[in-house]
């Protein structure tokens, strides 16, 4: 398994610009993972803001891929210099060629307990962790290979999703690595967790696998991504990835997930919007909902 350090790292190049030659993908594909893509991002805009700073969101545009075996460059831009607004637009690019853009927006992290005694939140679905006695959860024998650095436990294997079923999902995730992190370092660890198994939600319905994809599955990738972060979780405890797939038309699948602790707090808000192309010669099953 891959050490989070080295899949998480990045070289400075100088004081905006940052990059990473340890890309990771699936063995079936040329492309970066996207959730590597957008932890190494605000990864980057991290090196840019004070120590005491956390992330409140980040914004991502995929605009073209991202080779896996060649090095991604990730440029900085203050976009408030001199206003108590912090925020960053970070770019990465491959051979000056834009493929990505993300903005991310920061607080001090003591403005998280600013008016504390008026919450509240959606409850967290009421399943077994892990390892307990009634769980449902099986670690997955497939997971993301190649050295993929985060435990996934689910439900249903990958052959399991040739049967239509309705568009959502429900996995535990967790990073192996036990070393204490800052919350800087956490929430780019949250920011990888968040692209896991999205995409297969969306084709549920019709009973498509993605891994490997059946060779009516032309196209399926991520060209939004969209992260709120509530409140600070660690990663070494298991957390539940809640998602459902909210709409598929017009070649786009949009996707919601809500993200809990081992302790069920909601800690962050993740929507995606996946890019699919499907044979349309082909028949599939009436979708399931």
């Amino acid at each position: 398994m891959l050490d989070i350090d080295e899949f998480l790292g990045l070289e400075q190049v100088d004081e905006w610009t940052f990059s990473s030659s340890r890309l990771w993908g699936a063995p079936a594909t040329v492309n970066a993972f996207g959730g590597q893509l957008v932890a190494l991002s605000l990864g980057a805009a991290f090196k840019t803001v004070p120590s005491n700073y956390i992330a409140r969101s980040l914004h991502t545009q995929f605009m073209d891929c991202v080779d896996k075996k060649r090095t991604a460059t990730f440029r900085v831009q203050d976009n408030a210099p001199g206003s108590r607004i912090v925020s960053r637009t970070v770019q990465c690019f491959q051979d000056e060629r834009l493929a990505m853009q993300t903005v991310c927006s920061f607080i001090a992290q003591k403005a998280q307990d600013f008016q504390a005694q008026f919450k509240h939140q959606t409850p967290m679905p009421e399943i077994e962790q892990p390892g307990a006695g009634n769980s449902a959860f099986m670690l997955d024998p497939q997971g993301y290979p190649n050295g993929f650095p985060v435990k996934i436990w689910v439900t249903e294997l990958d052959s399991d999703l040739t049967t239509p079923a309705p568009a959502k999902q429900r996995i535990w995730l967790e990073s192996p690595d036990k070393r204490t992190r800052p919350e800087q370092f956490q929430q780019c660890v949250v920011a990888l967790f968040s692209d896991v198994h999205f995409t297969r939600v969306i084709v549920r319905p019709f009973g498509i696998r993605v891994a490997p994809p059946p060779r009516h599955l032309r196209k399926i990738v991520s060209i939004d991504h969209h992260i709120w972060f509530h409140q600070s979780v660690d990663p070494r405890r298991p957390v539940l990835v809640d998602t459902e797939c909210k709409q598929l038309g017009a070649g786009r699948g949009v996707v919601q997930s809500e993200m809990y602790a081992h302790d069920r707090r909601l800690v962050a808000t993740v929507v995606q919007e996946g890019r699919v192309e499907i044979d349309p010669h082909v028949r599939l099953p009436s979708p399931k909902l």
